[in-house]
């Protein structure tokens, strides 16, 4: 790994790709083959939304480096967020929802993002009369009023990053069963150019963050 006098990091070892690929692959057919369980005959939601709020913290490793690491490196980079969630469908194992989101990022960089997405909750744990657990994974996009400081390029003499570029999320979400309205989640936030998929960007962000979500009707 090197690090450029900006303080970006960059990573170097083209031999790491290899395996880098194989595992992308296989989380992919995993998501899908998690989403394809959950989504037989999905019945329309009774029209719930969610108000959540949550802090984060930068995260300058990679996302695969992340879900496979306990202690991730951060930095002091932040954001706050706020995000409206509407559960429009319910299958058997997954509720789907629509999610808007308001971001304020300040340290190392100073803008607001706003982000829209989609999200797929798997509701069911056979613990769930002890501790009410729940994990997500939503995708959509980004926008950034700025173009963001701290998502390099691979291509030094061009623009950082650009303002529109692919959201993700992964979520574990709990709840105590006397507690039925309010909820703690941890969260990813993830912003990305899909390997030059949006404007040639391959780098991007990551932000791992607390929250708490209130349900109303």
């Amino acid at each position: 790994m090197e690090v450029d006098a900006k303080g970006r990091f960059e990573l170097l070892d083209a031999r790491t790709e290899p395996k880098r690929s194989w595992i992308s692959r296989r989380l992919g057919v995993c998501v899908l083959f998690a989403l394809g369980l959950g989504t037989g005959s999905p019945a329309v939601a009774d029209g719930e939304w969610y108000l959540s709020a949550y802090w984060a913290k930068n995260s300058p490793d990679r996302l695969l480096d992340i879900l496979q690491t306990s202690i991730p490196e951060l930095r002091s980079t932040y954001l706050n967020a706020v995000a409206v969630n509407y559960a429009y469908a319910e299958g058997r194992l997954i509720r789907w929802e629509l999610e808007g989101q308001l971001v304020r990022h300040y340290g190392m960089q100073d803008h607001w993002e706003t982000n829209a997405l989609v999200v797929a909750r798997w509701m069911h744990f056979p613990w769930d009369h002890i501790l009410d657990t729940r994990v997500a994974y939503g995708g959509g996009l980004s926008y950034a009023l700025e173009v963001p400081y701290i998502e390099p390029r691979s291509e030094p003499e061009r623009e950082d990053s650009t303002r529109l570029l692919h959201y993700l999320l992964l979520e574990v979400e709990v709840t105590l069963p006397e507690a039925e309205r309010w909820s703690a989640f941890a969260r990813i936030h993830h912003r990305s150019g899909v390997f030059g998929l949006f404007d040639g960007v391959r780098g991007g962000s990551n932000f791992i963050g607390v929250g708490v979500r209130y349900q109303w009707k």
